[in-house]
């Protein structure tokens, strides 16, 4: 009894020390790679400006500030997740 519990100890030390898989390590790099999200309260210029930005992109040019600050905010967001997104290729 005391052999088989030691082998059943043993191949769970073992088999718990192996590298990571390919897939694992993907897996772990793609959670590193935080998608866009928007971080302000809804009604808000700034969550407004955001979500302009993720349903159009491109420019925001506008005479509110946290409107265009909102969507900068998107915009650099969106360039570190595809940034991440380039390196682990």
């Amino acid at each position: 009894m005391k052999r088989a519990t030691l082998i059943a100890i043993f191949y769970v030390f073992v088999s718990g020390c192996g590298s990571d898989s390919k897939a694992e390590k993907e897996e772990e790099h793609a959670q590193a790679c935080a998608q866009p999200e928007n971080p302000y309260s809804e009604g808000t210029g700034h969550h407004a400006g955001y979500k302009w930005a993720e349903e159009h992109g491109g420019n925001c040019s506008t005479r509110s500030p946290s409107f265009n600050e909102g969507c900068e905010e998107y915009e650099e967001q969106e360039v570190q997740y595809e940034d991440c997104q380039s390196k682990r290729r």
